[in-house]
């Protein structure tokens, strides 16, 4: 467990706080490196939560944090930006980040084959064996930096060095939903499916995004995640299992 400060954050910054239409504010973290911004958005989100669960602020609908900052969505019949400032200043200050907070999640994933359509091409271009990339991929426990485009779709960051690529020059039109792709330093699991860049080289067998749940996504930022290795029947059973309600994803704190 490591406590992160973020003192240095009350230091005046003329683009701290920006305008998000009428009913919202940034709150720009973007003069720490990029980790320290995403976890100071986390801690601010968490801290502000705090306050509102001791009613000491009304009005905020929802935070969305971002790589560099939080977004604050609020109703603008109830309160105002200016007062949301005036609250939210002070908690500069004294914020701080705990790297151990978030829960650990683990997913299995059956790479390649019809799954991994990416997973030989990755392997060549980094001058590896398959297995190799696999193993690599499996050994980092990754971290939730923020939610993106589809509702349940996960940016996950610490992905191994030796596993760094650009996203495909040619997107996809269609990747299929569940598919486990990398770019850069992150991994991503398409919820639903839709177009993309990255490199396919797995499926996990379990949904990011459950419309028929009364808690439908499963990953949320700040979020822990360890990857698995299972073959195809493995996939088959769990997938079967798990929308019958049979297969409980491995959650611990």
């Amino acid at each position: 467990m490591i406590m992160i400060s973020f003192s240095q954050l009350k230091h005046h910054y003329d683009r701290r706080f920006l305008s998000a239409g009428d009913h919202g504010i940034v709150i720009n973290m973007d003069d720490l490196p990029t980790d320290q911004a995403t976890q100071a958005a986390r801690a601010l989100a968490h801290a502000i939560s705090k306050v509102i669960a001791q009613d000491n602020i009304q009005g905020i609908e929802d935070m969305i944090p971002g790589l560099t900052n939080l977004l604050v969505q609020y109703n603008p019949l109830v309160t105002s930006a200016a007062i949301l400032i005036e609250k939210i200043t002070p908690l500069l200050a004294t914020l701080t980040y705990d790297e151990g907070a978030g829960r650990l999640i683990h997913i299995p994933c059956c790479y390649g084959g019809e799954f991994g359509p990416d997973l030989p091409e990755v392997a060549t271009t980094l001058n590896m064996s398959t297995d190799e990339v696999i193993k690599r991929h499996q050994s980092n426990i990754l971290d939730v930096a923020i939610m993106g485009f589809l509702p349940g779709l996960a940016y996950m960051k610490g992905v191994d060095q030796a596993l760094y690529l650009p996203r495909r020059k040619t997107p996809r039109a269609h990747v299929p939903a569940l598919s486990l792709g990398i770019a850069m330093d992150q991994t991503v699991v398409y919820p639903l499916p839709s177009p993309g860049g990255w490199n396919l080289i797995g499926r996990v067998p379990i949904a990011l995004f459950d419309a028929q749940k009364s808690d439908p996504i499963l990953l949320r930022s700040g979020d822990r995640v360890r990857f698995y290795r299972i073959d195809i029947n493995e996939y088959n059973k769990i997938s079967s299992d798990y929308k019958s309600g049979q297969f409980s994803v491995e959650i611990s704190a």
